[in-house]
């Protein structure tokens, strides 16, 4: 890129708010990693960063409609705001780039479509698999709601130049919703090594929040129904009768944080931590448990692995891709406590086996990194670029990174 202007990308993401999820966690390590002298960015979103944060390139704030039950995913309201149209027309992006198919990713995608910009998407989240956990005493509405979700999902991406899909398992699920595999390319997610490891492994620490003499099963998410949070609560009661000796941690919040604590009493809830005190947990626990099926990725187990535990993940979503089964750790069917509670115990019954698991898992997580990630999608970005550049003879869906 010596000698030519930074290419320009407008990023489209409705939350911007740091820390907030796994999502913003990834934005973040792109951000961090933004090499200024060959990408300058304008960021577009409803949700800011705080004040204390300062990022790189502007911010665009757009309207919103927060819902009282979950004011951190507001849905963004860009059409009416005129003052956006002007700053990308001032901006000229070469590149869109949107990480949400709704409201504000229609509004990327038809600017994009309109003023010949290649388009471009990062898959973070499975909506549609939402549909059952906030509709499901309408099951006629519900499966009217997935059946058009699909399509619409067929429709928005199938527009997109370029998907960044994060695992072959959440490809195989695009793939039955109809989107074209020519489209989608693997874009995993990396892990900060110098903060997840082993080595913060505190028994003291533990034994203070849990009691000498047990061992943790940890749980770390938002807490929200779709995590399968009912699954969790299953797993909880019978193993806390099959071994009297385990704690389960809970860290995270969320607005089904105090119906979970009734279904799990004697559960150690930690609320949300981050950096230094959520790495500490997670080394100083023994298993990790994510039953949740509506992930795309799920940066809270590879988070967990590179901390030297053995993650026992649903087989569905895309933790499925991350987990080896019986290697790093193990797949159990989804929704079912009784077979997330038979590998657990596995686990915990055979320490010898499980530790040779979470050596496993700790050596793949740590080849997981970011600066090599973040670099594939920056070179991508500019092999799109000089792909539509005025004198590229290529057509948009003639991409391939």
């Amino acid at each position: 890129m010596s000698g030519k202007r930074p290419i320009k990308i407008a990023l489209f993401t409705e939350v911007l708010k740091e820390h907030l999820d796994g999502v913003t966690n990834t934005l973040y390590q792109i951000i961090d990693r933004i090499p200024k002298d060959r990408f300058e960015y304008l960021f577009i979103t409803s949700y800011p960063p705080s004040d204390t944060v300062k990022l790189p390139f502007p911010v665009i704030t757009v309207p919103k409609i927060a819902f009282p039950t979950n004011p951190d995913y507001p849905i963004s309201i860009p059409f009416f705001n005129s003052q956006l149209r002007d700053a990308l027309d001032e901006f000229q992006p070469d590149i869109i780039h949107l990480t949400t198919p709704f409201t504000l990713g229609n509004y990327a995608l038809s600017y994009g479509q309109e003023q010949g910009i290649p388009v471009l998407a990062t898959y973070h989240t499975h909506f549609i698999s939402y549909i059952e956990y906030y509709f499901r005493y309408l099951p006629l509405f519900s499966r009217l709601l997935d059946r058009g979700g699909r399509r619409y999902m067929n429709w928005f991406y199938n527009k997109c130049d370029l998907i960044y899909v994060p695992t072959e398992s959440i490809m195989d699920e695009l793939l039955d919703c109809g989107i074209e595999r020519r489209r989608m390319v693997i874009w995993g997610r990396g892990i900060d090594t110098a903060l997840f490891s082993p080595d913060n492994r505190d028994p003291v620490f533990m034994d203070k929040l849990c009691g000498a003499g047990t061992r943790r099963v940890l749980f770390v998410s938002r807490l929200v129904w779709e995590k399968e949070l009912k699954t969790l609560a299953g797993v909880y009661e019978l193993l806390t009768e099959s071994h009297p000796d385990v704690r389960f941690v809970v860290t995270g919040d969320g607005p089904r944080r105090k119906e979970l604590e009734r279904l799990m009493p004697d559960a150690v809830f930690t609320g949300k931590l981050v950096k230094q005190e959520l790495a500490k947990v997670y080394a100083s626990s023994d298993v990790f448990i994510f039953p949740s099926i509506t992930e795309t990725f799920g940066n809270v187990v590879l988070e967990a692995m590179a901390s030297g535990l053995t993650p026992v993940v649903a087989a569905q979503g895309g933790p499925k891709g991350i987990v080896q089964d019986g290697v790093t750790g193990f797949h159990a069917k989804p929704k079912d406590p009784n077979d997330f509670h038979q590998k657990i115990a596995r686990i915990l019954d055979d320490p010898k086996k499980a530790a040779a698991m979470a050596r496993r898992a700790a050596e793949y997580a740590h080849r997981q990194q970011w600066d090599m990630l973040c670099e594939d999608m920056f070179s991508s970005y500019e092999r799109i670029a000089g792909r539509f550049a005025p004198t590229a003879p290529e057509k948009a869906h003639e991409i391939a990174v």
